[in-house]
């Protein structure tokens, strides 16, 4: 039926959407990444700055993106003065990612609300008949996102700056506060080239050993259960018939 193939489709996406973002907030939230990539690219001996400064200052940024502070202020010391850890340009910026992500989370939210809700409609429409429809749509998700996945991967692999800087002029149109220069921003300090590519391919790695076990189970369902149903629909045949 076509609300079915409908309600079936909405799973899908708004699964993977879900997924996505959700793995995005396990990486970009998550303090102990930032200390291993310090610490395994030696930025603080590399910048000449001391790790607490890079550690206060890169936690005070994903703190406030994330909600948990609502201010930058802060001091450290680069190049043998001490200053505010950002100036006014970093902080507009900032305060656009902060909006980015506010929005980005109400998107994740409510992807899993109307995913839950797309399944409880399927099974309360079809039962076990149900679950058929939720195997196909997200096999019907992932055909859709792994080409996507692919293309930008293939992108990132080859020509990640390219990649950054088409991403950061979509999300942020006509907004140029992104670029910075290292000579007076330390923002570009605490988050180098290696912490973006680092991040990109972390979240990708989440999300696809997140939808590996989804898809085989998927494959496995779709496999199954109609040899099941028909099974089930003969024997419930049988027992009308008696």
């Amino acid at each position: 039926m076509k609300l079915n193939r409908i309600l079936s489709f909405q799973f899908g996406i708004f699964f993977l959407v879900a997924m996505l973002l959700s793995c995005v907030s396990s990486v970009v939230f998550d303090h102990q990444f930032y200390l291993d990539l310090y610490e395994r690219i030696h930025l603080a001996e590399r910048e000449a700055i001391s790790s607490s400064d890079l550690e206060n200052s890169i936690f005070m940024m994903t703190d406030f993106v994330e909600g948990k502070r609502d201010d930058l202020n802060g001091t450290i010391t680069w190049k043998n003065q001490v200053q505010p850890t950002f100036n006014t340009k970093e902080i507009r910026h900032m305060k656009d990612v902060r909006t980015l992500w506010q929005r980005a989370y109400w998107v994740m939210v409510i992807s899993w609300i109307l995913c839950i809700l797309a399944a409880i409609g399927l099974l309360a429409r079809n039962k076990l008949a149900g679950l058929y429809d939720l195997m196909q749509g997200l096999l019907d998700g992932l055909a859709c996102f792994a080409v996507v996945l692919v293309f930008f991967g293939f992108w990132w692999f080859i020509d990640f700056t390219g990649f950054w800087t088409w991403f950061h002029t979509i999300v942020f149109p006509g907004n140029m506060d992104w670029l910075l220069d290292p000579a007076t921003d330390f923002m570009i300090v605490i988050c180098p080239e290696e912490m973006f590519s680092s991040m990109v391919f972390l979240i990708a790695k989440k999300l696809l050993a997140g939808l590996a076990p989804v898809a085989g189970l998927c494959i496995l369902a779709r496999k199954t259960l109609p040899i099941y149903l028909e099974v089930h629909d003969l024997e419930t045949d049988k027992q009308l018939s008696v």
